[in-house]
Order: structure tokens, then C-alpha cells, then sequence
């Protein structure tokens, strides 16, 4: 019984998090109310219907959905920060020489181009295969701003925030809850679906599912959840700023070179990474071997 309670106890960060969601909606709507019936008490020319054609114009506003989406982050940072690192063994301040090494660095750097091309191929097939997704996944990109014209709070949001919000809820603590009761292969399966769903639509629900099993690979590999917050805030910040610097010509010979490329650049991303870590682990070792007293830094 105990571990059909802690495998169905997987699903509630997922739950939490459009728990959150509301109530960032509601907090900012209602904040944003106050101000308005003050600023219209101020003036003298408090009135019913130009508080709500004021509210109406402000509530559909991209500027207000990217505030709704920092109070969002910011509740989930710290709700989620606190129970990943008081109910699953995490460290604020990890020991940089016992969880880093120059090569899982290196191969953070490959992961990113990799991946970021592979999804690009992936967002081809499923919008080939399902035309009408395309359409959404573009509404859904201009009006949460995340087009050329991004505001410098989304840049923050995309780059900064929701990286270390998304890794501490699926990396954090949905793969360390479902470890507890399930191997590491299938565990890392559930939380990218998880992850998949989370983006409300096929095509990024595709992609970042893809993307969830690397991050889920290099938090358990690399010891420490820092590793994937590294590799998802590099993934955006290419994706968000650099993505129009780099493209694919309509020809064969770039759509088959891309493909090589990403598929070398994700696999090697990973073998380099791999080889990083188990140096980094074989120094542990070896400095436990000098010193038993001494215990590494997880997580």
C-alpha cells in the first residue's frame, strides 16, 4: 500500500502547479483592481463602468499576462524550492569540486545546439503530421509574447525564471518522488510526460518531452539538479535570443547536414557529460579513500 501511495503522490506537484497558476491569476487580478478603483477614487471619477472598461483593456493585456506569469514563477520557485530541498535531500549551495567538472560543462555546451535543432525537426513531423498544432503552438507564441518583439520581463521569465521553476517541479521533486517507487528508466518516462502535458499544447508537449528525458538523464547522472537547470536555461536562452541568428535552408543538403549535426552534437553532448561526471565521481572517491569522514554533495 505504501507504494501505491507514493506512486499516486507523483501527480500532485502536477496538480499544484495549475493550483499556483490560479492563484497568481486571481492575486494579480485582484491586486490590479485595488489600483484601479484607488487611482479612479483619486482622480474623483470613480465609476462603475469605466473601472471595468479599464480592468477589461489591462486583464488582455500582454503585459499583464507576463505579470500574472512572474507571480507565477516566483510562488513556484519558493513553494517548490522549499519542498525539494526539505522533503528530497537537496543542497542550496553545493560543493562546486565535488558536483563539477569542466567536461559536464562541455557537454551542457554540445546538449544545447543538439537539442535545440533536434527539436526543430520535431516540431516539422508533428506539425506535418498534424497541421492544425503549428497554428496553435504560433497563437500560443505571440500572445504570451514570446515573438521578436519579447518584452524584457518575458526575456526574464523565459530565460531565468521558468527554467529553475519547471526543473525544481519535474526535475525536483516529481522525479524524486516517483524514484521512490519506481526505477530510475521509468521514473524519468512518467516525469516527462508530466512535463509533456504541462505545455498544454501537441507541439511543445511533443518536444518538451524529448527535452524532459535529457534533463531527467543529466539531474540523475550529474548528481545534482544544477546540471539540468544549467542545460534548460541555456536550451531557452537559445531558443528566446539566438534562434534567429541561426537557420535551415529549404534545401536537402541542409535539412540532412542539420539532422547529422544534431544527432551528433545531443549524442556526443552526453558521452562528454558522462565522461565528465564519472571523473568528477572517481575524484570523490578518491578524496573518501583520504578521508572517510568526507561525504559528497547530492542533488
Amino acid at each position: 500500500m505504501k507504494k501505491v501511495g507514493q506512486f499516486f503522490f507523483i501527480f500532485v506537484p502536477f496538480i499544484v502547479v495549475f493550483g499556483l497558476q490560479l492563484l497568481a491569476t486571481v492575486f494579480s487580478m485582484g491586486i490590479s483592481a485595488l489600483i484601479t478603483c484607488g487611482l479612479q477614487a483619486s482622480l474623483g471619477s470613480f465609476h462603475f463602468s469605466s473601472v471595468t472598461n479599464a480592468l477589461d483593456s489591462l486583464w488582455i493585456s500582454e503585459n499583464f499576462n507576463t505579470g500574472i506569469m512572474l507571480v507565477y514563477a516566483l510562488l513556484s520557485i519558493a513553494l517548490f524550492g522549499i519542498w525539494y530541498y526539505g522533503s528530497y535531500g537537496g543542497i542550496y549551495l553545493p560543493n562546486p569540486k565535488k558536483v563539477f567538472h569542466p567536461l559536464s560543462f562541455i557537454g551542457i555546451l554540445m546538449l544545447v545546439p543538439g537539442m535545440q535543432y533536434l527539436s526543430s525537426y520535431i516540431i516539422s513531423l508533428t506539425a506535418t503530421l498534424f497541421p492544425h498544432s503549428l497554428e496553435v503552438y504560433i497563437d500560443l507564441l505571440e500572445n504570451a509574447g514570446l515573438d521578436n518583439s519579447i518584452s524584457p520581463l518575458m526575456l526574464v521569465y523565459s530565460v531565468l525564471l521558468a527554467p529553475v521553476c519547471e526543473e525544481l517541479i519535474f526535475r525536483g521533486v516529481t522525479l524524486r518522488q516517483a524514484e521512490k517507487c519506481l526505477p530510475f528508466w521509468l521514473a524519468n518516462l512518467m516525469q516527462a510526460v508530466l512535463f509533456g502535458f504541462f505545455h498544454m499544447n501537441l507541439i511543445q508537449g511533443v518536444y518538451a518531452f524529448c527535452l524532459g528525458l535529457v534533463l531527467g538523464y543529466v539531474c540523475e547522472r550529474g548528481g545534482s539538479i544544477y546540471h539540468a537547470i544549467l542545460l534548460h536555461l541555456l536550451f531557452n536562452f537559445w531558443g528566446t535570443v539566438l534562434s534567429e541568428y541561426f537557420y535551415m535552408d529549404d534545401t536537402v543538403f541542409s535539412f540532412v547536414f542539420w539532422f547529422l549535426f544534431a544527432m551528433v552534437m545531443t549524442i556526443a553532448g552526453i558521452l562528454v557529460f558522462r565522461t565528465g561526471m564519472q571523473k568528477c565521481a572517481q575524484k570523490e572517491r578518491d578524496s573518501q579513500a583520504k578521508d572517510p569522514s568526507s561525504s559528497s554533495d547530492m542533488y
